[in-house]
């Protein structure tokens, strides 16, 4: 979900020639070799061999193909490398990578390009800075693990500083939907300081578990005309990654509104068995 929505995002801002440049707070190793089994099983390999029949997909699945020239989905592409080919030269690239042998690996992934920062710090630290020195609009892309005990406070706090200082930047923040109440903190921790809009793809009902049950997506400063399409995207992947036949898409909008507590929704997708 979140390198599908990279794509759509940054292929929209790029329809103008204004400088652009793009953070990626947690970088990764940038490529990837696929086992055939695994949790890919469940994900990308579902998609993979009905690549031609999902247009709304082909943005982001065909940026895997140089990679995988047979039939067989092998290699995987982050967010980093899926950016760096389809950002311009001059397009300054941050990437925060935190572990020195997987930013390492960024290096390899991504030798020979000009405008890129690859930086072992922290995510958190780095958002609460002023805006990179570069000009014009910036794309940033967070998606943390979550495995620290606190990483919602310390997500919720480095959002809420970069909004101040990096005001040309739109944010993609992406969260596992597992527990709602810490997820409904978040949003409104942000809706006192901005308008935003989620998206969610549940694969799976809600038993009442803390378990993975679907991916979503914070949208900080909209990119025009990239919702529509992510939505559209995201329905015609519902039905393929449904685990019991169930599964939903849901886009909400948010107002800056310190005191509200609800906001309308408009549920895409549907139940099918």
């Amino acid at each position: 979900m979140k390198h599908l929505a990279l794509v759509l995002a940054l292929t929209r801002l790029l329809q103008k020639d204004r400088p652009l440049y793009f953070v990626d707070t947690h970088a990764g190793a940038g490529r990837y070799g696929l086992p055939a089994d695994g949790e890919a099983q469940d994900g990308i390999h579902r998609l993979w061999p009905q690549r031609r029949e999902l247009a709304e997909l082909r943005p982001w699945l065909d940026l895997l193909l140089p990679d995988n020239p047979g039939k067989e989905l092998q290699h995987y592409l982050g967010s980093p490398v899926l950016a760096a080919r389809l950002l311009r030269p001059q397009d300054p690239l941050f990437l925060l990578e935190k572990v020195p042998g997987i930013a390492q690996e960024l290096r390899q992934a991504l030798a020979g390009r000009e405008q890129t920062s690859i930086l072992q710090e922290d995510a958190y630290r780095f958002l609460h800075r002023p805006a990179p020195p570069a000009a014009g609009r910036g794309l940033v892309l967070v998606d943390p693990a979550f495995e620290a005990a606190n990483e919602w406070e310390l997500l919720a706090e480095a959002l809420i500083a970069a909004l101040q200082h990096w005001s040309l930047a739109s944010f993609l923040v992406w969260y596992p939907i597992k527990i709602r109440g810490k997820i409904s903190r978040l949003l409104l921790q942000l809706q006192a300081h901005s308008a935003l809009q989620s998206a969610e793809l549940l694969w799976e009902a809600d038993a009442g578990q803390e378990r993975l049950r679907g991916s979503g997506l914070l949208i900080l400063r909209p990119v025009w005309g990239f919702v529509e399409p992510l939505a559209a995207a995201l329905s015609r992947m519902g039905p393929l990654l449904a685990l019991q036949g169930e599964w939903s898409v849901q886009l909400r909008g948010l107002p800056q509104l310190a005191r509200r507590t609800h906001a309308p929704s408009e549920t895409l997708g549907k139940k099918r068995k």
